[in-house]
Parts: structure tokens; C-alpha cells; sequence
């Protein structure tokens, strides 16, 4: 299930950093989807949004929810590249 692919870029956000740096390093959605597809964990943008809430909701603690809008905004910046 490609959504699920969120939650696994999520797990991995802090974690993965060659992963981030090809996303960081790629040009264009159609660059970034190809990191994505490489790395096993492609999604659409709408994928992504479905993910948000279902996410936001698993936080259960102040620094969770933190380090969860940084994701998010980190996801938004690199798609409106």
C-alpha cells in the first residue's frame, strides 16, 4: 500500500539522511518520485495528504508532534520545488 509508504518515510526521516539528501538532490517531482521509487517507498502527493491526520493523531507526546510537522513541512517544501 503506497500510503504506507509515508509512514515508512516518517520512520525513517531522522534516520535515513542519504535518503534525504537524494531527495534534497533531486530536481523536480519527477526526480524526487524516482528517489522515492528507488528507495521502495513511492506515494502521490494526495497519498500524502490522506497521511497527515491518521499520523498527527498517532503522536502522544509534545516532541512527537514536533518532530512530525517537521516532517510535514520538510515533505512540503521539497514538493513545491
Amino acid at each position: 500500500m503506497t500510503m504506507d509508504n509515508v509512514r515508512r518515510l516518517y520512520e525513517r526521516f531522522e534516520t535515513d539522511k542519504e535518503l534525504r539528501k537524494k531527495l534534497y538532490m533531486a530536481e523536480g517531482k519527477d526526480a524526487r518520485e524516482a528517489a522515492l521509487r528507488e528507495a521502495g517507498l513511492f506515494f502521490t502527493d494526495a497519498e500524502f495528504d490522506e497521511m497527515i491526520d491518521p499520523l498527527h493523531v498517532k503522536c502522544q507526546t509534545v516532541e512527537e508532534a514536533e518532530r512530525f510537522f517537521e516532517f510535514r513541512n520538510w515533505w512540503d517544501m521539497l514538493r513545491r520545488s
